[in-house]
């Protein structure tokens, strides 16, 4: 996978106009963009993780129903 480059506030406005029919102020395109490219660098940081033969634990815990007897 290429290097990412970083999310502008004006690709954010771009989408929100051509896909939700929802233009936006500067301001918030750019608090967007902000909050956005951060979470997208956090999801690179977890897709670069060694987890390939990794299986899932599971985690199975009951939970007994409280009757009204």
């Amino acid at each position: 996978m290429g290097k990412r480059s970083q999310l502008t506030a004006e690709t954010v406005s771009a989408v929100a106009a051509q896909n939700a029919g929802h233009p936006l102020t500067a301001e918030r395109a750019e608090g967007y963009a902000t909050v956005m490219d951060g979470i997208l660098q956090q999801l690179e940081t977890i897709r670069a993780l060694p987890l390939k033969d990794v299986e899932p634990a599971v985690v199975f815990q009951p939970v007994e129903a409280a009757r009204d007897d």
